[in-house]
């Protein structure tokens, strides 16, 4: 329960936040360098790619943590992405599955090694096999906060990618 009212309260936060920056660029487009700011980012907003950066930035998705060690993958730190899932029960979306905002190990290569590293810990974890067309990588171990704690590269050996997953659990969810 007290989890479920720290998403509420952060939500208000936010919200709070958004609706003050939203004043004060309200009333500096009133003004003569509102003119100016409306000119210079009006072309370049215009453009999807650069429209997505800022959203990103405004959304706070584009933060990536620093992670501990040296050798982990590409996405490990960073906002998951919103991929298209194709599980037993249907299509979903990785923004579907973090809606209980719990911890998830998302197999997406139907690795049982990994889904077995992670068995003991259903508790605090929950285990997700599913498909999607672009694969980042073999599976992906996401935090509440829906950033990636652990990825395992396409095609990582076990021998790798069991350990790996054993030390990113113990780290961020306990033994």
């Amino acid at each position: 329960m007290r989890r479920h009212r720290f998403g509420r309260i952060a939500a208000l936060i936010a919200f709070a936040y958004l609706a003050a920056v939203a004043v004060l660029g309200a009333f500096a487009l009133t003004t003569d360098r509102g003119d100016l700011l409306r000119e210079v980012f009006q072309e370049p907003l215009a453009d999807e790619q650069p429209l997505r950066r800022m959203g990103a930035l405004l959304a706070g998705i584009d933060i990536r943590y620093p992670m501990p060690g040296s050798d982990h993958h590409p996405l490990a730190g960073t906002f998951a992405p919103d991929l298209t899932l194709h599980t037993d029960q249907g299509m979903t979306s990785v923004a579907e599955l973090m809606r209980p905002a719990r911890p998830i190990l998302l197999d997406l290569a139907d690795r049982p090694d990994l889904r077995e590293v992670a068995r003991d810990r259903r508790s605090r974890v929950e285990i997700r096999t599913a498909k999607t067309d672009q694969r980042p990588a073999d599976a992906l171990l996401i935090r509440p906060d829906a950033h990636i704690a652990w990825a395992a590269t396409i095609d990582e050996p076990a021998g790798t990618a069991s350990p790996a997953l054993r030390e990113a659990l113990s780290g961020w969810f306990g033994n």
